[in-house]
């Protein structure tokens, strides 16, 4: 980025499939995470950019996230079915069945570690206790936000795990934001044919003050969160 240049990664001749859906860094540094085919995670080195190897879970590979760290990564796909992966021995530790889901499509960890937030085709939002997830096979949510009717593109904790935002793409203006610890979404948001029609992306700022919303139609809307003072 100092740089302004670009560096082209070419493809690892042992990784076993050339489709490449999605990628993304872990938090730490050390993995670029990209989505394959047939339930493959394949992780490279985010330092000499070689293939470190594949983890493989059921069904597609939709939706990947990390806690704070980088020491556990989750993943959710096309079963309905989340698993947690030890990045230090680089297997699964535990996998359960998203209440209710038939497809799973986002994730999201809080930055506290202490929730767990899991989107469906269906647009329900599941929100785990991140600390008990691993006493069952099939434990039961917290609490499962209905205010999406269609499939969720995007889910964002804040710095402080007080907001969780989430999106889909499918509806215009299919935007909530729900507060912690409450488990309640806030009312007056969005503002009734306020803004930006469908939300492809929508990320918030380190220190909570902003957040920012991708359209469908090139914009980028910037809203301010008031209640943080900085950047």
């Amino acid at each position: 980025m100092f740089a302004g240049k670009i560096c082209r990664i070419p493809w690892q001749k042992e990784m076993p499939q050339w489709n490449v859906r999605r990628f993304q860094m872990s938090p730490d540094g050390k993995y670029i995470v990209i989505h394959g085919r047939y339930g493959q995670i394949h992780l490279m080195s985010a330092k000499t950019k070689e293939w470190i190897g594949s983890l493989k879970m059921n069904g597609e590979v939709i939706a990947v996230t990390f806690n704070t760290d980088g020491s556990r990564m989750y993943s959710h796909g096309s079963t309905g079915e989340v698993h947690v992966w030890d990045m230090t021995t680089r297997s699964c530790i535990h996998k359960f069945i998203d209440e209710g889901c038939l497809s799973g499509t986002a994730l999201a960890v809080s930055p506290n570690g202490q929730f767990l937030a899991t989107g469906s085709d269906k647009g329900v939002v599941n929100i785990y206790d991140n600390r008990t997830i691993f006493n069952l096979p099939s434990p039961e949510p917290i609490k499962a936000v209905m205010n999406l009717t269609t499939e969720v593109t995007n889910l964002k904790f804040n710095n402080t795990s007080e907001i969780l935002a989430m999106s889909s793409s499918f509806l215009p203006e299919s935007v909530k934001l729900v507060h912690f610890p409450s488990l309640t979404v806030f009312p007056n948001f969005p503002v009734r044919n306020e803004f930006f029609r469908h939300a492809n992306s929508l990320d918030i700022s380190p220190n909570s003050g902003y957040m920012c919303i991708g359209s469908n139609v090139g914009c980028a809307y910037l809203y301010r969160l008031k209640h943080y003072r900085n950047y």
